[in-house]
């Protein structure tokens, strides 16, 4: 795939700032439509311009537009000259070298190579859209996992983030953990402003850093090298657990969070038998959050004698119970995550070595799913007031990947906002109110966003303007659902409305759609969200916008208006004759082979 870096110089404009050039680097096709938004857009005073700042695309695409207030009658008296330079570049040049986590955006993993000598691994690490300006409201996490004697080095090349007038870093920033997960007290630093290159270096085998754009503005992004290095201050050999399980060497074990903890000894390892080695229980009363975690577990083992025979292994299980109280629900996110699968590069899980997620049938707990891999599970939320998981694993652990601990660490919270952070929520129905005089932009998402969300719940979102229309641009659509996606096809659904009623004029909307807009008529708008007992998926995901109603994207300029596309490719230019008053510039970017 080719990328395109474009070096703009705009010179000999007209007095008037009404002749503008506007520049589109995201386009997805060869076609720029008169509600596509510009990126940037450029006049006699743009000191952008004047500068010739280089402008990268998103992609294969870059688009441009010239708007004339009137169009020359003659080629010569056109006053408008645009002079600009070009050239491809090779996108693999920008790729970051981790595995991106399965329906995730930006959350990239970096293994260290698993030979005994030589390069243990390195490679590049770049902000998305690099070297393009990064996307608004984005968090992305790059987790470096080690060797247990091996260290991590990142050497930052570029960091160009939007400026900060009070100082700090209260917006878009870099923070960069000395740990697998996210602990405050394993900051090593936090960078937003631009700063020569400097080596960073951690003390144990991973490393994590946490991009956060929050803010409206966009920047460059940064570019960095990672590389893992031999750690030259490890003398002694780590346990055998260790090896297994490096984040063990760095944190202590979790303070119990249960109001009860039960050690039992048995052979059973089937999910739903009392046989055990422990049984925690979570009960909001006492704890509204907390950790818990397979290392509370698995820590009693660290020297204890271990058999040379891996079929001999040690069977261990725990369980975990969580009890809210309505109108609690309980919500789990994971923070560190290692189960062996089957074999090597499958996503089948053994009953033996698992997480299970449990749910009762008929007075009994049976397993509903089971969890495994190297990468991280999705948000889990119970439809009730209680959630069992039980843990079964084997000591010392069969790896059949290269990740360099083995477990799990989570966090448990006893919510009533079903996980919704945006908004007002009225009272404890899942209900949420936004106001322009609040906010004119943000996030909103369906319950436990990006897992799935819950069975029989009816959320609403309710948007309320000054003098502003609500826009609403869907990132994300999978809400599980066939056809008319009414009540006899079993579906869920989002409805929009222009009232607090049903709104003939908007459809219902359900199954995996592509991204999309949907825009208000008037100063409120209304978002519901149903689900049935049937079946569950992920849900959505959506950017809100307040626009004002008086502001207009184009200016008017009558029905005499006429809309003509130009295609450069090949080097062949094509100069079409100028009959129109807007002119369309799309530059296709053709793949080459190298």
């Amino acid at each position: 795939m080719i990328s395109a870096v474009r070096q703009f110089m705009i010179c000999n404009f007209c007095d008037s700032c009404l002749d503008t050039v506007e520049v589109f680097p995201y386009l997805r096709e060869p076609v720029i439509e008169n509600s596509t938004l510009a990126a940037y857009t450029w006049c006699q005073h743009s000191a952008t311009a004047r500068n010739a700042t280089p402008i990268y695309s998103g992609g294969r695409l870059l688009g441009l537009r010239l708007s004339f207030q009137q169009p020359p009658t003659k080629l010569l008296d056109w006053t408008l000259n645009l002079t600009a330079n070009y050239r491809f570049l090779k996108q693999e040049l920008f790729k970051t070298s981790g595995r991106l986590v399965p329906h995730s955006f930006c959350d990239f993993y970096f293994f260290a190579s698993t030979g005994i000598e030589g390069n243990l691994g390195e490679g590049y690490f770049h902000s998305p859209r690099f070297p393009a300006n990064y996307p608004a409201h984005i968090k992305c996490a790059y987790k470096f996992i080690g060797r247990p004697d091996s260290r991590v080095e990142l050497l930052f090349e570029e960091l160009q983030l939007p400026s900060v007038a009070t100082g700090g870093c209260q917006l878009d920033a870099l923070t960069i953990f000395d740990a697998e997960s996210a602990h405050m007290n394993a900051v090593i630093d936090v960078l937003c402003a631009p700063c020569p290159t400097r080596r960073i270096l951690s003390s144990g085998p991973d490393l994590l850093l946490e991009f956060n754009a929050s803010s409206n503005r966009t920047a460059k992004g940064f570019r960095g090298k990672y590389k893992f290095v031999q750690n030259e201050q490890q003398a002694l050999a780590l346990p055998p657990i260790l090896e297994a399980a490096s984040i063990a060497i760095k944190q202590p074990p979790a303070q119990a969070n249960s109001v009860q903890v039960e050690q039992e000894e048995g052979k059973d390892a089937r999910p739903g038998h009392r046989n055990q080695h422990c049984k925690q229980l979570y009960d909001s009363r006492v704890n509204k959050s907390g950790i818990f975690e397979s290392n509370q577990l698995l820590g009693s083992f660290i020297g204890a004698p271990i058999s040379t025979n891996i079929d001999s292994a040690k069977v261990v299980q725990c369980r975990y119970e969580f009890k809210a109280h309505k109108p609690e629900v309980i919500q789990i996110k994971f923070h560190d995550f290692n189960i062996p699968t089957e074999r090597e590069n499958s996503s089948r899980c053994r009953d033996e070595d698992a997480l299970h997620v449990l749910a009762e049938v008929r007075g009994k707990y049976e397993t509903q799913e089971l969890l495994c891999g190297a990468f991280l599970p999705k948000p889990l939320m119970s439809n009730s007031q209680q959630l069992q998981l039980q843990f079964v694993g084997k000591y010392p652990p069969k790896m059949t990947n290269k990740v360099q601990y083995y477990g799990f660490r989570a966090e448990y919270r006893f919510l009533t906002n079903y996980g919704i952070l945006s908004g007002a929520q009225q009272g404890d129905e899942c209900t949420f109110v936004y106001n322009s005089s609040d906010r004119i932009s943000g996030l909103f998402h369906s319950p436990n966003f990006p897992g799935y969300y819950l069975e029989n719940v009816v959320c609403n979102y309710y948007f309320y303007g000054a003098d502003e229309r609500i826009v609403l641009r869907f990132t994300y659509f999978d809400v599980e659902g066939i056809s008319t996606c009414d009540h006899q096809t079993a579906s869920d659904y989002v409805e929009f409305s222009n009232f607090m009623s049903t709104d003939r004029k908007f459809s219902k909307y359900c199954g995996k759609l592509p991204d999309f807009e949907v825009r208000s008529d008037g100063r409120f708008f209304r978002v519901s969200f149903y689900s049935n007992d049937r079946f569950v998926a992920n849900g959505f995901r959506a950017l809100y916008t307040f626009e004002s109603i008086a502001l207009k994207s184009t200016p008017d300029l009558g029905d005499s208006t006429v809309s003509m596309q130009s295609y450069v490719s090949n080097g062949v230019h094509h100069m079409p004759k100028i009959l129109n008053i807007i002119l369309n510039v799309v530059i296709l970017l053709k793949q080459f082979r190298n």
